[in-house]
């Protein structure tokens, strides 16, 4: 959303609450298509008045509602699409006011409280926004629109290509290329389909893996007293065949992140990796976490698993700090810096 589109949506949004709207100090609107910040004074009729400063977020899942860091020199205001009940919830709970396009709202400042809640968005029909539907963004659907954001070249390859990488259906498949294609995701390129606005899918695709597919993924969850073999472990991750995610992998990627946890995805429960680092059941929540593998994509790969998943698992954690982490790492690794321009 670009710097006018910005400021026009805000006017509208607080018109109809019977709100004053006018941008104090342009607080370098970033002009990309995830989000424009600028500092706002709002004012009623009866002339109360608040200065905020306000960001807009396409989507907000209530891990990136928890984890979300403002400025702190001012009240913050979110601007979205649709706050769900348990992003309000948490955005309630951490003082942070916010509007939605669906008409939910919650400010509060001195005598001034407006909280509209329970307002559906109108945007996203029930039928699409089913965990277990087959369309682009349900729990089928993720695991088609995962092969696109990691591997671009695949978009043009044919269904039941697509359908054997991914793990589903031809059907599934068909769905998702048609819903991704009306909503100027894929276009038909001189050679076949093409990927557009991969910043913006990756958005999605990150939001709706979180509520929808990240948690049917664990095979178990171990605590170990010592994490400091792991990153030497290369040629014994490859030979069971196990890929790293999360924060383990995303230290590799940005060296400012020092990982507190590893994150391993396998297609069943390595035994011999268990039992020859010495990892304890620990189902309340441990330090090693392993997941299922749901793609198979054949030909050499990383024993990292690609870096929209490595994203996608920062931002699911609720981590303030591996959320911090997810940010820097889309800005220097060279899929997720691609994927940006696309």
């Amino acid at each position: 959303m670009n710097a006018k589109s910005f400021e026009s949506l805000v006017h509208d949004l607080l018109a109809k609450l019977g709100l004053r709207g006018e941008m104090a100090v342009d607080d370098g609107g970033r002009g990309d298509n995830v989000r424009s910040d600028a500092v706002w004074c709002l004012t009623t009729k009866a002339g109360s008045a608040q200065t905020y400063f306000v960001e807009a977020k396409r989507w907000l899942t209530p891990e990136l509602a928890t984890s979300i860091s403002l400025p702190s020199r001012l009240p913050a205001l979110l601007v979205t699409n649709h706050v769900s009940e348990p992003v309000a919830e948490r955005l309630r709970a951490r003082g942070i006011d916010y509007v939605d396009t669906a008409g939910n709202a919650h400010l509060a400042w001195d005598d001034v409280l407006i909280d509209i809640r329970g307002r559906r968005n109108p945007a996203v029909p029930r039928s699409r926004t089913s965990p277990n539907g087959s369309g682009a963004f349900g729990r089928a659907g993720l695991r088609v629109v995962f092969v696109l954001l990691s591997w671009p070249e695949s978009a043009a390859q044919p269904y039941r290509v697509l359908a054997e990488q991914s793990g589903v259906s031809l059907g599934t498949v068909k769905t998702v290329i048609d819903e991704l294609t009306r909503a100027g995701y894929l276009y038909q390129g001189a050679e076949g389909r093409r990927i557009a606005r991969g910043g913006e899918l990756l958005d999605r695709w990150s939001e709706a893996y979180s509520i929808s597919l990240h948690g049917t993924l664990a095979l178990g969850e171990f605590s170990v007293d010592d994490l400091s073999w792991w990153p030497d472990s290369e040629a014994e991750m490859r030979s069971l065949g196990i890929q790293v995610g999360g924060e383990a992998a995303a230290g590799l990627i940005d060296s400012h992140l020092r990982p507190a946890s590893l994150t391993l995805y396998a297609e069943e429960l390595p035994a011999r990796l268990i039992g020859r680092h010495r990892m304890v059941r620990a189902d309340g929540g441990g330090n090693v976490h392993i997941r299922k593998r749901f793609w198979h994509v054949p030909g050499a790969e990383s024993w990292l698993v690609p870096s929209p998943l490595i994203y996608a698992d920062l931002l699911a954690s609720g981590d303030p700090r591996q959320r911090e982490h997810g940010d820097r790492i889309r800005t220097i690794d060279d899929r997720l810096v691609r994927l940006g321009g696309s």
